[in-house]
């Protein structure tokens, strides 16, 4: 009988073993494959970010072009919305001035932008080849005065040189004789010159009978032709004798608008 019991409790402690064998076991493997770290794989966004096309600002009037050049004190003529032979002088006068190719031709569109966007006179710049004095643009038929010797304190306006045939001299001058009045020319009789200022010879730069005829091509008889006020503003300023007089470029009569 005690060997019975004897082999009931070996039989028992053996299934025993066996069951906790199993349940760890198992468990243990269970536990292994939920620990186990899944392998994840990028995912494309299915939503694409959408891009709204940039409108582009409305394109400069005619009308806002000649303000704007107004307001930078280049001289463009009447500012009616209508382009004609003054915005040439205009479109010419800021291309100098911004350092772009010198030409008469109307605007292309980016330069339309350009020169609404040029909000003020010290935006502009002068050629580093411009003097202390009067430097007078033959391309663009316009003078530019630079007053200070730091090239900061300027005055555009426009000019009228020798017509072809009695073309004025190109060339850094120095003026040598003055005439404080109305003087006749002894050249041309009936040539009557305002204030004249004379830096080559018999030419020089004076004020005509009419500022009508300080035309936008050369048309003097060698002379510089300018306004009346702006001939004013020189002798007031002291502007004579000695002073510097720079005459260059080169009259092209021919121009190359962009098609509308």
């Amino acid at each position: 009988m005690k060997r019975i019991w004897v082999l009931l409790l070996i039989v028992a402690l053996s299934a025993g073993a066996k069951f906790g064998y199993d349940y760890f076991y198992f468990d243990t493997k269970n536990q292994e494959e939920i620990t186990k770290p899944i392998s994840t794989v990028p995912v494309t966004p299915l939503v694409r970010a959408i891009e709204f096309p940039q409108s582009s600002p409305p394109l400069p009037s005619d009308l806002d072009v000649q303000l704007a050049l107004s307001a930078l004190g280049i001289p463009a003529g009447e500012a009616d919305g209508k382009w004609g032979q003054r915005t040439r002088q205009g479109m010419c006068i800021w291309r100098e001035l911004t350092g772009r190719v010198q030409d008469r031709n109307f605007p292309i569109d980016i330069e339309r932008h350009a020169i609404v966007n040029t909000r003020s006179i010290k935006s502009l710049k002068l050629p580093d080849d411009f003097v202390y004095g009067l430097n007078v643009n033959k391309t663009c038929q316009s003078a530019v005065w630079v007053k200070d010797k730091e090239k900061k304190n300027f005055m555009v306006t426009i000019a009228s040189t020798g017509a072809p045939g009695l073309d004025s001299d190109s060339g850094t001058f120095k003026i040598g004789w003055v005439v404080d009045r109305w003087y006749e020319s002894i050249a041309y009789p009936d040539g009557w010159m305002y204030r004249p200022m004379f830096y080559n010879r018999g030419q020089a730069i004076h004020g005509s009978e009419y500022d009508t005829w300080v035309w936008w091509y050369p048309a003097s008889h060698g002379c510089v032709r300018m306004l009346g006020k702006d001939i004013d503003s020189l002798w007031a300023a002291g502007f004579g004798v000695k002073d510097t007089v720079r005459v260059y470029g080169q009259w092209n009569p021919y121009v190359s608008d962009p098609k509308p």
